[in-house]
Formats: structure tokens, sequence, C-alpha cells
């Protein structure tokens, strides 16, 4: 089966839902890893390489890669860059953050049933504090992509980059050199190098002030 087959496409999102719970029913591999889960409130390294190969089967069954960054990387290079984040399995520190959320949900319900259980802080079990001080998601915890990949982003705005339209101001990011329009108001600001004394511009000075 080729790569191309395996990306699914927006109307199919419901149908992988069903193949997926059913590959977790007949399937002890993934029973097993997901057992693990809230049994302490930490994610282990083996536990979340158990949930890295999971993930792996459940996008490409027949797959041997266990790292999802690499699979990441073998599907988008199988339609040659044309297919959208949505379509792709989350990334290593996504994944890690899913993991960490879910292994928190699965641990207070093992902890239910007790008087006073120990509950750990959820700003270290994938979640963070906005402006308000209220709980957010924090859905991953490194840049998204590499600075050099970054500077390559671009928007195709014509008139002006404003929001909706805009997916650079979009997904929060400033506009690059790559985009269509060079005159918007979303640019980052260079800052200009500050020019500095040469030692013999500082001599003279010193002698002129003697």
């Amino acid at each position: 089966m080729p790569l191309q087959a395996v990306i699914p496409s927006v109307h199919s999102l419901a149908g992988e839902k069903m193949t997926t719970l059913k590959q977790v029913k007949m399937d002890k591999t993934y029973q097993d890893a997901f057992h693990e889960l809230g049994r302490s409130w930490e994610v282990s390294p083996e536990l979340f390489e158990k949930l890295q190969e999971t993930t792996c089967h459940m996008y490409l069954p027949s797959t041997h890669t266990t790292e999802v960054n690499k699979l990441r990387y073998e599907l988008f290079c199988a339609r040659r860059g044309e297919v959208e984040s949505s379509q792709l399995h989350p990334c290593e520190d996504c994944l890690f953050m899913h993991a960490l959320r879910a292994n928190y949900q699965a641990a207070m319900w093992r902890r239910s049933l007790q008087s006073q259980p120990f509950v750990a802080n959820p700003t270290d079990c994938g979640w963070m504090t906005d402006e308000d001080g209220k709980l957010a998601v924090n859905w991953m915890r490194g840049s998204p992509a590499p600075d050099a990949v970054m500077q390559l982003l671009s928007c195709k705005c014509v008139r002006s980059c404003e929001l909706p339209k805009c997916t650079c101001l979009s997904n929060g990011l400033k506009c690059t050199d790559m985009c269509r329009l060079q005159t918007c108001q979303n640019k980052a600001i260079e800052e200009e190098p500050v020019a500095q004394q040469s030692d013999s511009e500082s001599d003279v000075d010193d002698i002129e002030e003697d």
C-alpha cells in the first residue's frame, strides 16, 4: 500500500477514529500501553516510547517506524509536501503534552475512590495558566519548527494582512520576506546594530578630554 493512501482526508476522520478503536480492542500491545496511563503522575520514557509506537501503527499499521517525528517526515515526503498539518499525526513534542494530560486524567480516575488522594499540579501535566490565571492547554514546549524554516513561511495577502484571512496572523506569527505583501504592519521590526567605537577613536576622545 502506498503511503499516499494512508493519509486521511477531512471527510474520513470519523472513519479513522472507528478504525483506531477497533485496533485498540483487537491488539494487546495497544491495551497494555493505555493500561499504564494513570499509574503514576509522570509519563516515564518507557511509557512514552510505547505511546509513540502505538501512534505510528494507528496512522500506518504496516510501518516499522516507532518514532512519530520520523513517520511525519515519511508521510510528508510521500505527498511531496502537499498535505495539511491537520492530516498528520502530532509531532513528538505535542504528543508528549497530549500524553501528560491523558495520564493526568487517568490518574484522577484511578484515585477517585480515595478519601484524600495526592493530586499533582496540572501545570506540570500538560496545562499552563493564562494571563487571567486560568488553566489553558499547553500544546507544545518548543518552537513549532526550526528558525530557518519559520523564516520561509509566508501568507498570500494582497492589500493588507488582517484576521482571519492572514495565515501569519492567525497562527500568531510575524510576516516574513517570503510573504506576497511587503508593506504590512505585521512584519518584524529589525533592530539596527549599534555602531561600535574603534580603539583609535576612543584614544582620540581621551586625548581631547585631557
